[in-house]
């Protein structure tokens, strides 16, 4: 594991100066949109944007929950915080807590009533990121993950694609044919839609019992700033 965060932190070191600007428009924000507004934000809320990069997703989550709600942006790049940092500076909002720390370790000290996994593919694969996360969810908390998958064998250009983007923002390559599967462990009644040809999912649920439940160890290590 901490060999993978080390690599992402070296891939996102690259990436962070442009990623707003060519890899935000490549993935495509209306696949953000759809995920955002199926955790049916309220106003006053608590939402987890995990592997949250440069803030790309917290104008939408912002103006469903409000100056009373907060978002809590987990992220292990410091370069893609400090561009997510300067938009909150930007935007005048106070409600933000950005945490830099694999989602393993992860310190979260409020109770969650939603989590986004926007394109957050490496943490999807890692059950025991799933574990400390979901330990902090309240009783029906919503989840909801956007992301790319692999096309049917069948479709290779499509399959391209999706290898080209994998290799640019991706440290753990397994899992693409599902890459929702390890969220079936903590969430009930997981619901999948695949778009664009079957290369994009979205998927939706509420954290059960059992994933609330989840042991795991306490974080560590993990650095807050821009509350």
């Amino acid at each position: 594991m901490e060999n993978h965060v080390e690599l992402a932190r070296q891939k996102y070191r690259l990436h962070a100066p442009w990623y707003d600007s060519v890899a935000a428009p490549l993935l495509g924000v209306s696949y953000q949109r759809e995920a955002v507004s199926l955790l049916h934000l309220n106003a006053g809320e608590v939402v987890v944007d995990v592997a949250c990069g440069t803030g790309i997703n917290f104008p939408l989550i912002e103006q469903e929950i409000a100056h009373t709600g907060r978002i809590i942006g987990v992220d292990v790049s410091p370069e893609m915080l400090q561009k997510a940092c300067s938009r909150i500076v930007s935007q005048g909002w106070k409600n933000v807590t950005l945490v830099n720390a694999s989602a393993e370790e992860a310190q979260i000290h409020q109770t969650v009533d939603a989590f986004l996994f926007s394109f957050a593919h490496d943490v999807l694969q890692s059950p025991r990121a799933l574990r400390n996360l979901f330990r902090h969810a309240k009783p029906g908390a919503r989840v909801a993950a956007c992301g790319i998958k692999w096309a049917p064998l069948w479709s290779f250009p499509l399959n391209f694609f999706v290898s080209q983007i994998a290799g640019q923002y991706h440290v753990v390559h397994e899992g693409l044919l599902k890459p929702w599967e390890n969220l079936t462990a903590f969430v009930s009644n997981l619901e999948i839609k695949l778009e664009a040809f079957e290369t994009i999912y979205v998927a939706w649920g509420t954290v059960s019992e059992g994933g609330r439940a989840a042991e795991t160890e306490e974080g560590a290590g993990a650095k807050c700033f821009c509350i």
